[in-house]
């Protein structure tokens, strides 16, 4: 998945974005807008990541493309959309 911010008018503005991981272990990364600063995390089975406040106002996100993928991943990601 490319380079992105959650934006999507429904959400709930700062609302938090829940992102629960099993099987496979797979990287997921996150590149600051202004300053290009990148941070990686592993996700492993059962790792659950949140993101929330102005995450998605600074911060693009994505899973990068893996060559070496051991198993089978299932995420369930879970958001706050606006009544």
């Amino acid at each position: 998945m490319a380079w992105h911010s959650d934006a999507e008018k429904e959400l709930k503005k700062n609302g938090p974005i829940a992102s629960l991981s099993f099987g496979a272990e797979r990287k997921f990364a996150f590149k600051h807008k202004a300053t290009g600063e990148k941070v990686d995390l592993l996700l492993a089975h059962g790792s659950l990541l949140v993101m929330k406040g102005s995450t998605q106002k600074h911060w693009l996100h994505r899973l990068p493309p893996s060559l070496r993928v051991f198993g089978l991943r299932v995420n369930l990601t879970f958001r706050v959309m606006e009544g």
